[in-house]
């Protein structure tokens, strides 16, 4: 087992330091923190989720699927896979521990500073240096790589075909995935990654850098203690000046208990942290009237393109593969780049993969759309048949203006931003993805097949940010640029001591690229800052005296 987690009930009534959430933010304040010699709780509302056990079929998706948002709440608190339907959007995300890097493509790039810039982040975070040193820090920990030999892959080939009509370049980007078995930087063996192309549903390989597998064991090698299937549902400022937290106990007894910490780091992503800090401030805690404002969908989209010319097989076959034996490697979820944009405006397109359930819904749409002969040869063919062979998934990461909202409805988060879909660089995003694919001279472009009405309307998004971004003061931003969170009570810029927000929460626009690189290195930022601070060592290099062997598959 890579780490013993702890029922609710064993939490201590207090700690130096509790950490909500257990994602990139949050897995980077564990580890920082305990490093720096503080007692530290990690809570996560998930399970411990282990290679082997992530579910592989359509009905057991199924049951791992919680739904929030503006409808009634159904499924199971701690299940993997969340989806908040909002006004416009709805935002996939998962739950367990690792949060995000459990299912997502695990693509690693650095942002443009000067985009940066120009989008209007704080200048401290990128003059001071720290930020450049975070980067080396994420990396260091994570491991990107790319994938070798990409062009050995059908869905690589069908990109650079897509690359070359267009006269741009495609390239194999970095990825959170291990390419070789071996011992990761947290010394848990990993192993090579079998190229199912299931990344974004959970890897049954042991494959995946996720953060519950290199900074979560990092933080318990230092004596942080972990919980999991345990939800905060309220933060207080106590008398004291310390920080209250009301955990519930979502594994045993269901009930519920405070306990405190001087430092609160809130990283339960964009919807969660903002969420706890909406119902700290309708209950009085001053905060920045800018919380729940500045919400980014960081440009998101997803187009498909359909009878192409060769297979591109982008239908995941999962581990053990469920497809027949004539199918051949997928790869994994993106692997392939391809920069569509212009200097000041970002757009990337990655390729992707088709989960079961995705491939399962072709035939629905086709239906709906009135198109007999592909329905018939979607249910000749089946998931690994011909016709879905022909298909490649592109998923566009460009920016957005940041207009989207969240908001309380019944005490719980929801995302309120209609014009989502008209919003004028997605729609430039998604015209230059076409105007690609009619260079290319084959296929049928097809847009956003969940925008449909028949399926909600909604555009999925993955990469949910800001809620509680960075800004100078409490006029224009909720958080300082090292993640500490503005007071408006004393001063435009004072702040809550102890109270951080580090998580994708605290985005404060779009980023540009996908964005796990850079919550991870705005965590370090802060940590380092932190630790200055305190005037505390915190020394990122060196490994405990005694590390226990650990198997990401055990």
């Amino acid at each position: 087992m890579v780490i013993a987690v702890k029922p609710t009930n064993e939490l201590a009534p207090s700690y130096d330091a509790i950490v909500v959430g257990s994602g990139y933010g949050g897995g980077v304040s564990a580890s920082r923190l305990a490093r720096m010699g503080l007692r530290v709780a990690v809570i996560e509302q998930g399970r411990l989720w282990r290679p082997g056990d992530f579910p592989t079929t359509i009905r057991s998706r199924r049951k791992q699927m919680r739904l929030t948002g503006r409808i009634p709440t159904t499924g199971d608190p701690s299940g993997l896979y969340s989806l908040s339907v909002g006004k416009g959007l709805t935002v996939f995300a998962a739950t367990g521990l690792g949060g995000s890097s459990l299912i997502n493509a695990g693509v690693t790039l650095r942002p443009d500073f000067s985009r940066l810039r120009n989008f209007g982040w704080p200048d401290p975070v990128l003059d001071d240096g720290k930020f450049e040193k975070a980067f080396d820090r994420a990396e260091a920990m994570l491991t990107p790589k790319s994938a070798p030999k990409p062009e050995r892959f059908s869905k690589f080939r069908g990109m650079k075909s897509l690359a070359d009509a267009s006269e741009r370049d495609v390239t194999a980007p970095p990825m959170t995935i291990a390419h070789q078995p071996g011992r990761n930087p947290s010394g848990v063996m990993q192993y090579a990654c079998r190229y199912c192309g299931d990344c974004w549903s959970g890897c049954n390989v042991g494959a995946k850098n996720t953060v519950g597998i290199t900074y979560i064991p990092d933080a318990v090698d230092h004596g942080a203690d972990v919980v999991c299937e345990a939800r905060v549902d309220q933060i207080a400022k106590a008398d004291d000046g310390s920080w209250e937290v009301l955990v519930q106990d979502l594994a045993g007894s269901k009930s519920q208990r405070w306990i405190k910490a001087q430092n609160l780091v809130l990283a339960a992503g964009s919807l969660g942290t903002t969420e706890l800090l909406l119902r700290a401030q309708k209950r009085g805690l001053a905060l920045s009237d800018r919380l729940g404002k500045g919400f980014s969908a960081n440009g998101d989209d997803m187009v498909f393109v359909t009878e192409l010319a060769e297979p591109v097989h982008a239908v995941a076959t999962g581990y053990p593969s469920q497809a027949p034996r004539k199918v051949p490697l997928v790869g994994p979820h993106s692997m392939a780049l391809i920069d569509a944009g212009d200097p000041g405006a970002p757009v990337w397109v990655h390729d992707g993969t088709m989960l079961t359930v995705m491939a399962s819904l072709a035939p629905l749409k086709a239906m709906l759309e009135f198109r007999p002969g592909r329905l018939m040869r979607l249910a000749r063919g089946g998931r690994y048949g011909d016709e879905l062979a022909r298909t490649q998934v592109y998923y566009i990461v460009s920016q957005d203006d940041g207009a989207g909202e969240l908001k309380l409805q019944r005490d719980r988060v929801v995302v309120d931003w209609p014009d989502y879909s008209k919003a004028s660089a997605r729609v430039e995003a998604e015209r230059r993805v076409r105007d690609m694919v009619g260079a290319l001279g084959q296929g049928q472009f097809m847009t956003n097949p969940f925008a449909m009405s028949a399926f909600g309307g909604n555009r999925i998004i993955a990469h949910p940010l800001g809620g509680a971004g960075m800004g100078v003061t409490a006029s224009n931003g909720v958080v300082a640029h090292d993640g500490r969170v503005f007071d408006p009570s004393g001063g435009q810029g004072a702040v809550h001591e102890g109270l951080y927000v580090l998580c994708s929460a605290a985005v404060p626009t779009s980023i540009g690229v996908s964005p796990l690189l850079s919550i991870t290195a705005l965590a370090e930022r802060a940590m380092m800052l932190k630790a200055e601070r305190m005037g505390r060592t915190l020394d990122v290099a060196t490994a405990p005296a005694k590390r226990p062997e650990r198997d990401a598959a055990m």
